[in-house]
């Protein structure tokens, strides 16, 4: 790597990464097509409900032991109607909308089962065989086309000479396991901190709340810096550890600039995605807000590309530099 041309490398710009991905969704509009195509399909296609499989569960609350002591009884009866609304409205087909990589859709947090022409074909899921194929399905299609989404975007910012159908089924083998893994370091950080809270909380109630706070502080601060984590898969071609590494390698040396990207990001989206759910869901303007949405998030992740791109840069200068001083 070429020395006088590192030393000139400066921080990421968080500007100049919103600027870039802005104009990388604005100068190919298609790349929001999949974003709009997901959030038409919840708006307006088939549903499946769960009410009725989980109902009763959600009516057994009140029958737990000291569920029915008069201070209690009102309690569990104000989360039992929470439940059964939020059953009620519930449409299976949210789970398209895959974290940590998926398709950003509005519409998964608009009530389901009405449209401006009516109420949409609904299916109603009634044994638990159902609900996990069913739930599982719509699982493995909503990381795929998160996959394709993703590095639809990323091909316009940088272009590699591999298969593209190859590439997309190996990055999508790579988001398939990033959850996975996810989960697995999330309980081992979670159960040793779970038994020292119930320790704590036995002696004092008071210091065991004060330290499930910092528990969940703590392990949201060790996932924090896998943020990246897609990035370096769809990019780089990386596979999942490489890019778990990469991801940690950056967030590490320009940790301040890229919380500061995040919640610039985060205030963006969510200020303006006031202004797109504003309409009902039987309200044809709910169309703007869609079309709204799918711009400026797909805008947003562009630019979290290019701003992992210069922060990359950044890192390896940074590393170059410690490393020649030793």
């Amino acid at each position: 790597m070429n020395t006088n041309s590192d030393s000139k490398i400066q921080s990421p710009s968080i500007i100049q990464a919103l600027i870039a991905g802005f104009n990388t969704i604005a100068n190919k509009p298609g790349l929001i097509l999949i974003p709009i195509i997901l959030d038409l399909f919840l708006w307006f296609g088939p549903a499946w409900r769960v009410d009725h499989l989980f109902s009763p569960l959600a009516q057994g609350f009140t029958q737990l032991p000291g569920a029915n002591v008069g201070e209690f009884l009102p309690v569990f009866e104000d989360y039992q109607a929470v439940m059964q609304e939020i059953l009620a409205n519930f449409n299976l087909a949210v789970s398209l909308r895959t974290l940590p990589v998926g398709v950003p859709s509005l519409m998964v947090s608009k009530p389901s089962f009405l449209n401006p022409i009516g109420q949409p074909l609904t299916f109603s899921l009634e044994s638990s065989f159902q609900f996990l194929i069913t739930w599982l399905l719509f699982i493995f299609i909503g990381y795929f086309l998160g996959s394709l989404y993703f590095q639809s975007i990323s091909k316009q910012i940088v272009s590699y000479d591999q298969d593209n159908f190859k590439s997309l089924l190996k990055s999508f083998l790579q988001i398939v396991l990033m959850p996975i893994l996810l989960l697995i370091v999330t309980v081992i950080l979670s159960v040793p901190l779970i038994f020292l809270v119930a320790f704590v909380v036995a002696l004092s109630p008071l210091i065991g709340q004060l330290l499930l706070t910092l528990s969940m502080i703590f392990i949201l601060w060790a996932i924090i810096p896998l943020i990246f984590t897609p990035h370096g898969i769809f990019l780089y071609q990386q596979n999942l550890i490489a890019a778990m590494i990469t991801s940690i390698n950056v967030v590490r040396i320009s940790m301040s600039k890229t919380i500061w990207f995040f919640f610039a990001s985060y205030l963006m989206v969510e200020g303006l995605n006031y202004l797109w759910r504003s309409p009902n869901v039987d309200n044809w303007f709910l169309f703007v807000g869609i079309f709204g949405h799918a711009f400026i998030v797909s805008a947003i992740i562009a630019a979290s590309f290019h701003y992992f791109i210069d922060a990359t840069k950044f890192s390896q200068t940074v590393i170059n530099q410690k490393l020649k001083s030793v």
